[in-house]
Parts: structure tokens; C-alpha cells; sequence
């Protein structure tokens, strides 16, 4: 019965994953139909944290940064800025001073989107890929449990 309950929550949170995705989806494929394709500008980066193998307050270890970069554009004599999503030092995809295709929404001229697969469908179809997995494991989440039992027993 508790196995019943937990493989309907995991199924339930698979499909809150799912059509959040879905909706994050839509919204970016309304701003390219209707939204306007200017460029704008990468004026500088930021440092953020990717990941760190440091434990505690050790010394060692080691902690990855990623820059990303900062973007500024205009629209009807306004300045805007937004911070990328892109992966990488801000080097290897843009230089300082380069312009960038962007995606503006049409009602929203401080939302824009950069034109690149990653900043566009990476995230929503990762979410999406992992909403079918948690969603396979918990409508099968009896049989894998069974599995497991039978192999530590043998």
C-alpha cells in the first residue's frame, strides 16, 4: 500500500515537471513568433558558481565558475540589460562588445531571449526528458523495488 501511495506522488510530481516544462515551452514559442529579433550587446560577465568539490570549510578542493555575460539593448530609447543563460567562459561563445540575436517579447520590453538552442530548448527539454523518466520509474516503482529485494535476498 505505502508502495502504491509513493509510485502515485513520484507519478504526480513527474506530471507537475512535465507541464511546467510544457508551459515554460509555449511562453518561449510565443516570444519568437510574436516578439521582435533585434541584437544587443555583451557588456561584461558575471561569476557564478557551477559546482565545488570543497566540503565543509576545507581548503581543499576545487570550485568551477562559469562566466556569464551580460547583455544590454535598447528598445524605444530605453536601455535594458539581462543576464544569459549561456554555459562556458563568456570568451569561447561571446566577446565583450559583440552583438547578440535576441528574441524581445512583444508586451514586454525587458524580456528577452538569447537566439541559441541552449538559451532557447536546453532547459525545458531536459525538465521534459527527466518528467518521463520520473514518471516511468514511478509507475514501475513495485516492480523495481521487488527487483531489488530479490537480488539482495539471492
Amino acid at each position: 500500500m505505502k508502495i502504491k501511495i509513493l509510485s502515485r506522488l513520484v507519478q504526480l510530481l513527474a506530471l507537475y515537471l512535465f507541464f511546467t516544462s510544457l508551459y515554460v515551452s509555449l511562453g518561449k514559442i510565443i516570444t519568437i513568433q510574436t516578439g521582435t529579433k533585434i541584437f544587443g550587446k555583451v557588456i561584461s560577465s558575471y561569476k557564478e558558481t557551477d559546482y565545488s568539490t570543497q566540503t565543509g570549510n576545507k581548503r581543499y578542493g576545487l570550485t568551477h565558475y562559469i562566466l556569464r555575460p551580460i547583455i544590454k539593448y535598447q528598445v524605444n530609447g530605453e536601455i535594458y540589460e539581462f543576464h544569459g543563460k549561456i554555459l562556458g567562459e563568456v570568451g569561447n561563445h561571446y566577446q565583450i562588445g559583440q552583438p547578440v540575436p535576441l528574441y524581445l517579447s512583444a508586451d514586454k520590453p525587458d524580456y528577452a531571449i538569447i537566439n541559441s538552442f541552449y538559451e532557447l530548448w536546453y532547459e525545458p527539454l531536459r525538465n521534459l526528458f527527466f518528467s518521463i523518466g520520473l514518471f516511468l520509474i514511478g509507475t514501475f516503482l513495485a516492480k523495481i523495488l521487488s527487483k531489488i529485494k530479490d537480488t539482495i535476498v539471492n
